[in-house]
C-alpha cells in the first residue's frame, strides 16, 4: 500500500507501507505519552509541575492531530 500526502505548502510525498507502520506506531506513542502525562498531572499537589505535565500532554495531543490530519487527507495509491 502506498499513501500520498501533500503537506501545507502543497509538497506531496509518497510514502510507503513500512513508514505507514513506522507513522502508526509514532501516532500510538504520541498517545500513550498524552495519556500518561494527563495521569501524572492529575496525581500531582504542585501546581506548578501539574502544568507542566499538562502542557507537555497538550503537546503530544498537537502532535497526535497534526499527522493523523495529513495521513488522513492523503489518497491511497495501491
Amino acid at each position: 500500500m502506498l499513501l500520498l500526502v501533500q503537506d501545507e505548502r502543497g509538497d506531496r510525498t509518497v510514502l510507503s507501507a513500512k513508514e505507514l507502520m513506522h507513522l502508526e506506531d509514532y501516532l500510538t506513542m504520541e498517545q500513550s505519552c498524552a495519556k500518561t502525562l494527563n495521569f501524572y498531572a492529575n496525581q500531582l499537589q504542585d501546581n506548578q509541575a501539574k502544568q507542566l505535565l499538562q502542557q507537555m500532554a497538550q503537546r503530544n495531543q498537537q502532535n497526535f492531530q497534526t499527522v493523523s490530519k495529513h495521513l488522513n487527507s492523503g489518497q491511497n495509491l495501491q
